[in-house]
């Protein structure tokens, strides 16, 4: 078994080398078609003739207008598939999922943004084949099926070291209520700073959990759910690296996690390594830029051990989604 798991470990690794390798290699032949044909027209053919009226008897051109200044801001789009929508090491998706969104920066540190996801109804409320009732016995609806993020901050950089502050709001368009018949919407808060390519980011809840009841007591004891208390004050710890690798392009993304909550047992670590790269895709006028592809290899670890007698992290159908994931993606920004 233990041989298994090392063999495993190194396909999956392997995975995530090729992938983005491929994709490289594939934009780079891409890229060599677009460049110029060496039987372009030479530039000295584009001369004047030697008969040219001289520059002084022509006829004085207009003045250039000036140019208009850049705006202090910048609006940028994103669209991308993705084979599973992993947050904090959580399939929310069950399967692919489509995730965009739009974003706003101004000069001055400011940012706003909007973004979205396909999610599994199941997550975290719709009746299942195990769970078809909340605890006060009201049936379960359809569920939600898609997440979408509200968000804003202001960030500064003071030398290598920018320091930010922000804010999330988790709204459910389709309004469907939580395992614990619950308004599922909710409100994080955060603290940052990045310095050298690590980014240490500080979440705290200041709603309740997406609409879970409160399933702790004093100390590690599981209760039975209380679908009416507060489960406020979840916090989120997460320390992210970036680097872009001296070869191929290739982008390395790592991070780790740890979730934790005194209400609700839903405490565990998770981590995420990844490459990816950025390529364009050329055209028979200039190439189309933007994109960006790889894979990533997820999991969790440290797990509170009444989460798994509550089936915290599992869907209402009973599929574990805490499972180690190899995920692949490929999105364009413009």
């Amino acid at each position: 078994m233990k041989n298994f798991s090392w063999l495993l470990n190194r396909h999956v690794l392997s995975a995530l080398c090729a992938t983005p390798l491929l994709l490289g290699s594939a934009s780079l032949l891409a890229d060599e078609a677009a460049a110029p044909t060496a039987d372009a027209a030479p530039a000295a053919e584009a001369a004047p003739a030697a008969d040219a009226a001289p520059a002084a008897e022509a006829a004085p051109a207009a003045e250039a207008a000036p140019a208009e200044p850049a705006p202090p801001y910048t609006l940028t789009y994103n669209l991308g598939l993705y084979s599973h929508y992993i947050s904090r090491g959580v399939d929310i998706s069950d399967g692919p999922a489509v995730q965009g969104g739009i974003d706003w920066a101004h000069s001055s540190g400011f940012y706003l943004g909007a973004w979205f996801s396909t999610i599994n109804p199941q997550y975290l409320g719709a009746a299942g084949s195990v769970t078809n009732t909340a605890p006060d016995g009201t049936h379960l609806g359809s569920g939600n099926n898609i997440e979408t993020d509200w968000y804003g901050g202001y960030a500064h950089a003071f030398g290598p070291v920018t320091l930010g502050v922000g804010g999330n709001y988790v709204w459910y368009p389709e309004g469907e209520k939580s395992y614990h018949n619950r308004n599922q919407d909710t409100f994080e808060g955060n603290l940052n700073v990045s310095a050298y390519g690590f980014t240490y980011t500080f979440y705290h809840a200041f709603t309740d959990w997406y609409g879970i009841g409160r399933t702790k007591g004093g100390g590690f004891t599981p209760l039975a759910p209380d679908q009416h208390a507060d489960t406020s004050g979840a916090e989120y710890h997460e320390l992210k690296y970036g680097y872009t690798l001296p070869f191929a392009d290739l982008n390395l993304a790592a991070k780790v996690g740890y979730q934790r909550s005194s209400k609700i047992c839903l405490n565990q670590k998770d981590f995420l390594i990844g490459l990816n790269r950025n390529f364009s895709i050329p055209t028979a006028g200039k190439p189309i830029d933007g994109f960006n592809a790889g894979a990533t290899y997820t999991g969790t670890f440290g797990e509170e051990q009444c989460s798994r007698d509550g089936a915290y992290y599992s869907d209402d159908n009973g599929v574990d989604t805490n499972g180690h994931e190899i995920t692949f993606f490929i999105k364009r920004s413009w």
